[in-house]
């Protein structure tokens, strides 16, 4: 899947923001070369490995990209960048999206055989059959204020459709492995976009730190956010306040990595559910 080059693809690639002769200019697609792949991978790791210091293969040190297991079935929607008319386009957003065409196959995901969250009850009961999974998601530090997450919601939003996608998840992020300094932002979560209790996805029971680099944590239904609603939604990282717009819904407690030193809840989007604005804004 990472070297499929199919008319899906391409068309993706027509999307060039060109509205002026101003630079930089940005276009979103599908990666469809090896290339491109590469790029993607070596964006992952300037930001996980440079920036936030996560622990890096031996091979993917040598290679200066950041890959796992999963990337041999994942395709990745990229954001590119051209600063100057003679400049070369360079990769300065990522996405990296996995398939699963049935919901037993969830079994094997990233979000359960490597951040051990229990996926049974929404497996059981969610009622659709083709998910994508949503993961190592980056930006460039220079561009995170440019727009580009909108246009890799933008190339996500066109993958989606040309592959009838009915349901999104995967891991949402806090960059920190303290949840003392979490408290109100997991509280807000639990208390305003919390999961059906049908589909409820919670951490796995068996999580040991010395075993699987994870631990658990809780989201407090107790505590009081004192009218503090908006100002924490504010406080939120970028990406789970993108989540939010679009209507996502976040498990029940979250898993503490310390290998990529972060706090991940668990989050999904009902594609069918999505308020037919937001649809609008995606597809221009």
């Amino acid at each position: 899947m990472i070297n499929l080059i199919t008319q899906k693809s391409r068309d993706l690639t027509n999307h060039l923001f060109d509205h002026s002769k101003s630079y930089p200019k940005f276009s979103f697609k599908e990666a469809e070369t090896i290339k491109e792949t590469n790029q993607a991978q070596n964006l992952r790791y300037k930001i996980f490995k440079n920036e936030l210091h996560v622990t890096t293969k031996l091979k993917g040190k040598l290679i200066k990209r950041e890959f796992d297991q999963y990337d041999e079935k994942a395709s990745h929607i990229i954001v590119k960048s051209k600063s100057t008319p003679l400049s070369r386009e360079k990769v300065v957003g990522v996405y990296r999206v996995i398939k699963y065409s049935s919901s037993s196959q969830l079994d094997n995901c990233y979000t359960v055989k490597s951040m051990c969250f229990n996926l049974d009850l929404f497996k059981k009961n969610i009622g659709y059959s083709n998910f994508l999974e949503l993961g190592r998601t980056c930006i460039l530090p220079e561009y995170r204020k440019s727009g580009v997450l909108k246009l890799l919601w933008k190339g996500l939003y066109n993958y989606i459709m040309q592959e009838k996608i009915d349901v999104l998840l995967g891991c949402a992020s806090f960059w920190t492995i303290e949840p003392d300094e979490i408290v109100p932002q997991l509280s807000y979560l639990k208390q305003n976009h919390l999961m059906d209790e049908k589909i409820l996805v919670t951490p796995r029971e068996s999580i040991s730190p010395s075993v699987d680099k994870l631990s658990k944590c809780k989201m407090y239904d107790g505590f009081d956010l004192h009218g503090t609603e908006k100002s924490v939604f504010k406080s939120l990282p970028s990406l789970i306040k993108a989540y939010i717009n679009v209507g996502s819904k976040f498990g029940d407690g979250a898993v503490i990595d310390y290998e990529f030193r972060s706090i991940d809840v668990f989050t999904y989007v009902d594609i069918h559910s999505i308020d037919d604005r937001v649809k609008r804004f995606y597809a221009k």
